[in-house]
């Protein structure tokens, strides 16, 4: 029994030894670091850059931003060389799984090819500088995690899921031969099954809400109203009932977050903000009583301006959609003008998003859209809507928000480390931004370097 006693108070002891000398918790990690000197600041809301600077991040936010801002011994040092930084891009009106046209899309398409193609897409968006993107319906909900999970390389991405459509809508993309998924004999297409709904009345569009939701969707986007790529609505049409659009406001609602809506005339949009619907996307044949409407009720406004400024080198890519879809983007491109000087004069918050997807080529356009808003916006205005406006409209999805830890779209203690460091002023010259190659000199996201050619 002695000897056992010994053996069991020498076991003690060495146990005792091993506690201490193992390091606490608190002390297994230091974090992360990097300094960034010598810049000027945008923040995402003044009109005007900062004196020379240093931002200090740890981990994946902004701690500090002072002159005398210092890291510890271990932290990477980044010279900005006097030149300006500015918050990560974000586009609030996107399409991450549409690498490809529609008929493409549909017929001739599998998931592997559909996920590397969306994948390698993502990645090319992050290095001209989009950090966050706001998906505007489609498969986007697993690339969104895919990416969150660091399997795959890109922005930040609020995905809507399937876009939710009345039959005969915009989402209704069946060819004139397949039935109808949801009437008897029919059958789900590929399209149906993963990149839209087809809801009609109150309680199929109450239950298409929910199912995007229980799918991960962070926001919902009906289409109320005729689209251009869409084949068999006409442009003139009128989508939803108030009464529909309201069952989806009111299932988002009870999740915490809001709807979206495809929408270009008067019609659709005064029934969309009758339902409560506070995010119109697109809105070109808006007029001047509507317009007023929207800037009184304090809503979002996403207008494209590279996509309905047509060239003859853009009407390949709309007729790919095809025979349709020409005539209604030329309908649309010659009301973009009054659209956007009566967003101007109503002060409606105006986001910024491109809707450019189908090939690489024509996301490559998404970085243009700074220079085409110049028409009617200042560069310190673009800049704003592509940064701290759009933040302002992604973090609408509340609780339903994937990233907490900080806003987006701004450069202030405690954001989010999403910076782009710019060879000249984009505050004096926008279009620098549509150089993303030559003129992005530094890329960072959530605190990582993706790009750094700083000499």
């Amino acid at each position: 029994m002695k000897t056992l006693r010994l053996i069991i108070q020498a076991l003690a002891c060495v146990a005792a030894l091993a506690v201490m000398a193992a390091p606490a918790f608190a002390e297994e990690k230091s974090p992360t670091q990097v300094l960034v000197t010598n810049v000027r600041v945008f923040d995402g809301v003044s009109d005007k850059l900062s004196g020379k600077t240093n931002v200090l991040v740890e981990n994946n936010l902004i701690k500090e931003i002072s002159a005398n801002a210092k890291a510890g011994k271990d932290a990477t040092v980044i010279d900005g060389g006097g030149r300006v930084l500015i918050p990560g891009l974000i586009d609030a009106h996107q399409h991450m799984g549409f690498p490809a046209s529609y008929p493409v899309m549909m017929n001739n398409v599998d998931w592997m090819w559909m996920g590397a193609a969306s994948a390698s897409e993502a990645k090319l968006m992050l290095l001209r500088g989009f950090t966050t993107v706001r998906d505007a319906g489609g498969p986007g909900i697993g690339l969104a995690r895919a990416i969150d999970q660091g399997r795959a390389e890109g922005p930040r991405i609020y995905p809507s899921g399937p876009v939710i459509s009345q039959t005969s809508g915009h989402g209704d993309a069946r060819n004139y031969s397949q039935t109808h998924p949801n009437m008897s004999g029919g059958s789900s297409t590929f399209f149906q099954q993963h990149f839209a709904f087809i809801a009609d009345g109150h309680d199929e569009v109450l239950r298409a809400t929910r199912e995007s939701l229980r799918r991960g969707a962070t926001q919902i986007k009906l289409t109320i109203g005729g689209g251009a790529s869409s084949q068999a609505d006409p442009i003139h049409t009128t989508q939803y009932t108030v009464e529909e659009i309201r069952a989806a406001v009111q299932a988002a609602s009870d999740w915490g977050t809001y709807v979206m809506v495809h929408a270009y005339h008067d019609e659709s949009v005064r029934r969309a903000l009758e339902a409560g619907v506070i995010g119109i996307d697109h809105g070109t044949l808006m007029t001047e009583a509507t317009m007023k409407l929207l800037g009184k009720k304090k809503g979002y406004l996403v207008p494209q301006a590279r996509l309905f400024t047509v060239t003859e080198k853009d009407k390949a890519f709309f007729e790919s959609f095809g025979a349709a879809t020409l005539g209604k983007v030329m309908v649309l491109a010659n009301n973009l003008d009054n659209q956007m000087n009566l967003a101007k004069k109503y002060k409606v918050k105006i986001g910024f998003g491109t809707d450019l997807f189908g090939s690489s080529k024509d996301y490559a356009k998404q970085s243009a859209e700074f220079e085409f808003r110049l028409k009617w916006f200042t560069p310190v205005e673009i800049l704003r809507q592509a940064t701290s406006v759009n933040a302002d409209i992604v973090a609408l999805s509340g609780p339903l928000n994937p990233y907490k830890a900080g806003p987006l779209g701004v450069i202030k203690p405690g954001a989010y480390a999403d910076l782009l460091i710019v060879e000249g002023n984009p505050l004096k010259d926008i279009k620098l931004l549509g150089d993303p190659e030559k003129n992005l000199k530094l890329i960072m996201k959530d605190g990582k370097v993706y790009k750094n050619t700083l000499k």
